[in-house]
């Protein structure tokens, strides 16, 4: 994995049994790994590619304790299926276990489910850290910009 996590912690196996209790099969090995040391880990500003014209990133792995209740706000999410992390915009990442443990990308806005790896250990491996710098502006490429009062106000302060 190419980005550094904090804020992690290791599940207990109560709570990754009740997770299996719930789905009624077992976890992918290697997501299952990550648990047990990794927990609800905030990774730094990341990004990882969902296709060929869309980048997103992780903002947390979801912790064990409340991946089933995440897993109800997500539409048609297969049977055995499971959101691992919070993405950027409201996006989810989720594991299938019907296909093997292969991972996906949930986009919010259309419900669509992109496939982006072959499994957790793969996925891990997507994980690029964000370099702002990389983004490159032409003049006047920018026309207009919004600005929430509240925010500005707190910038403008000594």
């Amino acid at each position: 994995m190419g980005v550094k996590l904090r804020n992690g912690a290791a599940a207990s196996a109560k709570a990754i049994l009740a997770l299996k209790t719930h789905l009624g099969c077992g976890l992918s090995g290697a997501f299952e790994d990550f648990v047990r040391s990794h927990d609800g880990a905030k990774p730094e500003t990341n990004v990882f590619k969902v296709s060929d014209t869309n980048e997103c990133g992780v903002t947390q792995f979801i912790p064990v304790e409340e991946i089933w209740k995440e897993r109800s706000h997500i539409e048609n999410i297969p049977g055995k299926g499971y959101p691992v992390a919070w993405a950027e915009s409201g996006n989810y990442v989720f594991v299938d276990e019907d296909k093997k443990g292969a991972v996906f990308f949930w986009d919010h806005e259309t419900a669509r489910v992109t496939e982006i790896a072959k499994d957790f250990a793969q996925f891990l491996n997507l994980l690029e850290p964000f370099d702002v710098t990389s983004i490159k502006l032409k003049p006047g490429q920018v026309k207009r910009v919004w600005v929430d009062p509240e925010f500005l106000a707190r910038l403008k302060k000594p």
